[in-house]
C-alpha cells in the first residue's frame, strides 16, 4: 500500500479515536458528575471502547455495504485490514483498562450487595470475552490464508460467523448499559450513553451484514 494512502487510513482511525474520547469526556466529565481524577482509565476506557466498536464494525461493513451499491465507501483489502486491526488493538486497550478499574465502585450493577457477580455481569462480561476471542480468530484470517485452512477459514469468515461475533457485541453492550437507555430524563446534559451509541452502530452492522453479505469466505 502506498505511505500516502496508509496515512490516510491511520488519520481516520487517529480522528475516530479523538471524537469518541472527547465524547466521553464531554458526556462523564463536563456535563455529568464523574470527576476529573477517572480521566486517565475509567472516561478514557470509555472512549477507546466507542472507537473500537466504530472501526471494528465499519470494517466488517465495508464490504456488504459495495454489494448493496455503495461504491464511495471502497476502501480496499489493505484499508479494511488497518481499520480492523486498530480496532483489534483499541479492543484489547479497552479489555486491560477494564479489568484495572473492576470492581463494584466502577460498574455496581455487574456486582450483587456480596460483591459476587450478578447476573447481568455474568452475561455482559460472558459475551465480551467470546466475542473479544472470536475477534482474535478473525484478525489470524487475515494472516494465515494458507492451504490445507481454508475450511476453517471460510467458517470463521462466513456469514453466519461474523453475525454472531456481532450479536455477542450487542448482548455485551446491552447487559451493560440497558437500564439508562429508554430514561433520556437521566442522561448526563441530554447525551445518551456511549453504550446506546454503540449498540446502535452493532445493530447497524448486523443489518448491513445481514442484507449485504452474501459470499461466505469473503473477509
Amino acid at each position: 500500500m502506498e505511505e500516502g494512502v496508509q496515512r490516510k487510513y491511520l488519520k481516520s482511525v487517529g480522528t475516530i479515536l479523538i471524537i469518541s474520547i472527547g465524547y466521553a469526556v464531554l458526556r462523564y466529565n463536563v456535563a455529568g458528575t464523574v470527576a476529573w481524577k477517572d480521566l486517565p482509565i475509567f472516561i478514557l476506557n470509555k472512549g477507546v471502547s466507542l472507537a473500537a466498536i466504530v472501526l471494528l464494525t465499519f470494517s466488517f461493513t465495508i464490504r456488504p455495504l459495495l454489494n448493496l451499491g455503495f461504491p464511495a465507501l471502497y476502501f480496499g483489502l489493505e484499508g479494511r485490514k488497518i481499520l480492523g486491526i486498530s480496532g483489534l488493538l483499541l479492543t484489547i486497550f479497552h479489555v486491560l483498562l477494564s479489568f484495572l478499574i473492576f470492581n463494584p465502585q466502577y460498574y455496581p450493577k455487574f456486582f450483587d450487595s456480596d460483591n459476587s457477580l450478578s447476573v447481568i455481569g455474568n452475561f455482559s462480561l460472558l459475551a465480551g470475552m467470546a466475542s473479544f476471542m472470536i475477534l482474535g480468530l478473525y484478525h489470524w484470517c487475515f494472516r494465515n490464508r494458507s492451504k490445507n485452512k481454508e475450511m476453517l477459514i471460510d467458517i470463521i469468515t462466513s456469514k453466519e460467523f461474523l453475525l454472531g461475533l456481532l450479536f455477542l457485541l450487542g448482548v455485551h453492550l446491552f447487559f451493560m448499559g440497558y437500564s439508562t437507555w429508554f430514561h433520556p430524563s437521566k442522561w448526563h446534559g441530554g447525551l445518551p450513553p456511549i453504550s446506546l451509541i454503540s449498540f446502535v452502530v452493532i445493530l447497524f452492522g448486523f443489518v448491513i451484514n445481514g442484507f449485504g453479505r452474501t459470499v461466505a469466505g469473503k473477509i
